[in-house]
């Protein structure tokens, strides 16, 4: 006959804290997304305070990190716009700080160098299907991933006059 062990209280935070280390070791996390995994694995709300400050003062979580690094991979990897990220940071509801900070990481050149590569690859995907009728749909699909009337413009002009 097995008998389970029983873990106290302390036993379960501690176990719930080297979980949650594992979880940040792995990749940049926010403090809200580590609140939603803690209590996705068990963790009683009152319990994820002290787990997240622990996580915070060695350094395992950092707000200001994770906006930079989020910035920076969703513009230049993902390719998405800075409405798209904005909105996104919001969510995960990050200080004002934190994301004025990773936003500013973000160049205007490299955002507009990506936005223009972006615009033409997709202008030669879509004139190779449907022909005349691609700026209609080249705006359609860059409005979609969140950039700007005006961003959109400047970069039509951009892939017009090469």
């Amino acid at each position: 006959m097995r008998k389970d062990k029983i873990m106290s209280h302390d036993e379960e935070i501690h176990a719930l804290l080297e979980r949650a280390r594992r979880y940040c070791a792995m990749a940049e996390q926010c403090e809200s997304g580590v609140r939603q995994k803690l209590v996705t694995w068990g963790c009683h709300a009152d319990d994820a305070d002290p787990i997240v400050a622990r996580l915070r003062e060695e350094g395992y979580i950092d707000d200001l990190r994770y906006a930079r690094t989020y910035c920076e991979s969703k513009i230049a990897n993902q390719q998405w716009s800075r409405q798209k990220v904005l909105y996104q940071l919001r969510l995960k509801r990050l200080p004002k700080e934190a994301i004025d900070a990773g936003m500013a990481t973000v160049s205007n050149e490299a955002y507009m160098a990506m936005l223009a590569e972006l615009a033409a690859k997709k202008r030669d995907e879509l004139a190779a299907t449907y022909g005349d009728d691609t700026s209609r749909r080249l705006e359609a699909f860059l409005a979609q991933r969140g950039f700007t009337f005006d961003e959109i413009n400047q970069a039509i002009k951009n892939i017009a006059g090469k």
